[in-house]
């Protein structure tokens, strides 16, 4: 039977399909209603909805606990984050040790860059969430570790997602942690420096990925496409990168998915000379501003490891203000339904382009 919205409760069962502006159904059939299912319908201005004859009045229904609200967010438990960002931090450091090698004049130890990536990459599969936490742990003084760390990390979430086979999600993860590992060559006193570059000292810096394929060419564990991708990961589809300024037809799908790992964890983490900024509003970015430049179907793996946020997730916008989101949209990924915690206000942020979700609580 059918039912208004205003008069439906916790318990009643949906019949059909809520079908709203987009091709994917608003709630499947079968959905057993709470009252946040209740709030989504009104605010998508759903006038009534089909459900099981009966529910209305039989059905008793069984209030979440606060306890129970949180079980629904996708943090891991306590012991499996903290073990994830010892872990993260150990790798950091262990980098740390490898780089200052380098800068002696040492040579890439492979093995000790699997140890440092493929474990960490393990347990960040298990944990996706762990990205919205990474950010938070980056030191400007050691930027370049926590980068590579973060960005192989990320290069082999991004192949997982676009279903690489387990090899090449290795290999992904393996160019991005190797990416930068030229730039040990490049003279330390610009790497420590707060300022912006000069002319001459952004030249140095922009011939690190031709420095980082002369260390990483006769490492035989690491594939001709991983080296050709720590050689490629400062170019763009349009051609408009560098070193060689070469275009789409001339980049791997793995120096792709480098590329983007890089500039993505660039942008997000607090940098030397330059202040974060929002993971929304980047992945946003990745999809207007930078359009033509970044391979799509990365751009979507990437927005989907951010944007997989269950209902009942507590979220701060950039405005400060606190709120839960109410419902993802596959259309909008970054731009949820949400409802703000200090008033019960719906608030659309498709509607509301000035905001944007800054952290997960």
């Amino acid at each position: 039977m059918y039912v208004k919205v205003e008069n439906l409760k916790e318990g009643d069962i949906l019949l059909d399909d809520v079908i709203g502006k987009s091709p994917v159904p608003l709630m499947e059939k079968e959905t057993t209603l709470t009252n946040w299912h209740i709030k989504i319908l009104e605010a998508f201005l759903v006038n009534e909805v089909a459900i099981v004859e009966g529910q209305l009045s039989e059905v008793v229904v069984k209030t979440e606990t606060s306890e129970e609200k949180k079980s629904n967010k996708i943090t891991p438990i306590p012991s499996q984050r903290t073990d994830f960002f010892q872990h993260y931090l150990q790798s950091v450091e262990e980098h740390k040790k490898e780089f200052q090698k380098w800068q002696a004049g040492g040579g890439v130890d492979i093995v000790k860059i699997r140890e440092m990536i493929l474990p960490l990459l393990d347990k960040a599969i298990d944990n996706p969430d762990v990205f919205w936490k990474i950010l938070n742990y980056v030191e400007k003084g050691n930027y370049i570790s926590h980068h590579s760390i973060s960005t192989g990390l990320l290069s082999g979430m991004i192949a997982m997602q676009l279903d690489y086979e387990k090899g090449m999600v290795v290999q992904s993860a393996l160019a991005g942690t190797l990416a930068d590992c030229g730039m040990a060559r490049i003279n330390p006193r610009i790497l420590l420096k707060e300022t912006s570059l000069t002319a001459g000292e952004r030249k140095e810096v922009d011939n690190h990925p031709f420095l980082s394929y002369k260390m990483v060419k006769d490492i035989k564990l690491l594939k001709q496409e991983a080296k050709l991708a720590v050689f490629q990961h400062h170019e763009r589809l349009d051609g408009s990168g560098y070193v060689n300024g070469v275009k789409a037809e001339k980049l791997l799908l793995i120096s792709r998915i480098v590329a983007l790992a890089d500039v993505f964890h660039a942008m997000t983490a607090e940098r030397p000379y330059r202040d974060r900024q929002l993971i929304f509003k980047v992945l946003e970015m990745f999809r207007q501003d930078f359009f033509g430049q970044f391979d799509l179907s990365a751009v979507k793996a990437l927005t989907n490891l951010f944007t997989k946020l269950p209902s009942g997730t507590t979220v701060q916008l950039s405005d400060g203000q606190i709120a839960t989101i109410l419902f993802m949209k596959q259309q909008h990924p970054t731009r949820p339904l949400l409802q703000l915690q200090k008033d019960d206000t719906i608030l659309d942020l498709e509607k509301r382009r000035d905001l944007y979700i800054e952290k997960i609580l």
